[in-house]
């Protein structure tokens, strides 16, 4: 029987388990983890989805903000995460439990508006493959998108920003199977990369960490996923005011009609001698 070594047992986004090869062997696979995290607000759980562990506080800043319930780091006084208490043993995951899983905790200053809270304070669960699962009525779907000013960026220099995101992918390296998404300056400058097996979450926690940081527009910035276009990542994207976006994946429908309506210049199916600018 040959094996080989686990995962880096710091790197709480992969797990190792064992597989059987073609040829026989058995071996330790590097799988991306997923595990549920459940936000709250002012005590009160807000949402529920399915995650990789790894800046879980990024991600319920970039969902509250595309949700409309923050607008800016200010409004939040506090945001800390409590960890999963246990993992689900075996059997239970043979009954379809998947555990408690973490939370982050947020608390909101009395400014924040407790209209978008309500709105959003709802029982459904998002998965790790869909942005908008659990939302009950069409009416749901919209969000109020601020203007933004469309800007053009010469296509040679987005077809190089997947390959800049690449080396800062260490999950997709070790898994082949997990989402990234990247935020640029608007002249190519990398600034920050975040993994997650959900696309959605991906785009949450780069405009999460932006949020943080005390941004309250990305109008100058471009964004880069790894997958495809889809309408929920380009509404997050425009809710951010972002105007220039990429994807290594084909767009949607929906996703290059929203973006050609509001101005956003989407660069889509970007690879090695091709890519598509949507008009």
């Amino acid at each position: 029987m040959v094996t080989s070594p686990p995962p880096h047992s710091d790197d709480v986004g992969l797990r190792g388990v064992p597989v059987r090869k073609p040829d026989g062997a058995i071996v330790t696979d590097a799988v991306a983890v997923e595990a549920p995290l459940e936000i709250r607000v002012n005590g009160r759980p807000l949402v529920i989805t399915m995650r990789t562990p790894g800046h879980d506080e990024e991600l319920a800043a970039g969902f509250l903000f595309a949700e409309g319930v923050v607008t800016h780091a200010d409004q939040v006084v506090s945001i800390r995460t409590e960890p999963a208490s246990a993992q689900p043993s075996p059997d239970e995951l043979a009954e379809g439990k998947v555990g408690a899983g973490a939370r982050v905790m947020v608390e909101l200053r009395d400014s924040a508006d407790t209209t978008d809270i309500e709105r959003a304070q709802r029982d459904f669960r998002a998965t790790a493959a869909c942005g908008v699962c659990g939302k009950e009525r069409l009416d749901d779907l919209e969000q109020t998108l601020p203007a933004i000013t469309s800007i053009d960026v010469a296509t040679d220099i987005l077809a190089r920003l997947p390959d800049r995101m690449r080396p800062r992918q260490p999950l997709f390296e070790a898994t082949g199977g997990i989402h990234a998404a990247g935020l640029f300056t608007l002249t190519g400058a990398l600034l920050s990369v975040r993994e997650d097996i959900g696309r959605h979450n991906a785009v949450d926690k780069v405009i999460g960490r932006a949020v943080l940081d005390g941004a309250t527009s990305l109008d100058n910035r471009i964004l880069v996923v790894s997958g495809r276009a889809g309408f929920e990542l380009v509404q997050k994207a425009l809710k951010a005011a972002i105007p220039v976006m990429v994807s290594v994946g084909a767009a949607s429908s929906l996703a290059v009609e929203m973006a050609s309506a509001s101005g956003m210049t989407l660069y889509s199916f970007v690879g090695p001698g091709r890519g598509n600018l949507h008009l």
